[in-house]
């Protein structure tokens, strides 16, 4: 999936290895599987465990824009490359 605006994304380039990562994917039964489908998933990689862990958290507490007591539906998943 294309970023929409890649400035809002860090430059890989400007870190070291990306070996830990986060998989996003969507639980059985939402709704948003029918458009983006069944298998859909995204990851994004860090360069530490550190910087993983805090993005993570910051992925599970209530995101800016959303209304009071909306909670994202991503399956959220430790990844790290061999």
């Amino acid at each position: 999936m294309d970023v929409c605006h890649p400035h809002n994304r860090l430059d890989p380039g400007e870190r070291g290895p990306l070996n830990f990562g986060i998989r996003l994917s969507l639980p059985a039964g939402d709704p948003m599987r029918d458009l983006l489908g069944s298998d859909w998933s995204e990851y994004q990689w860090f360069d530490s465990e550190e910087a993983r862990d805090a993005k993570l958290s910051q992925l599970k507490d209530q995101f800016v824009y959303y209304r009071r007591g909306d909670r994202p539906t991503f399956v959220l998943e430790r990844v790290q490359r061999p």
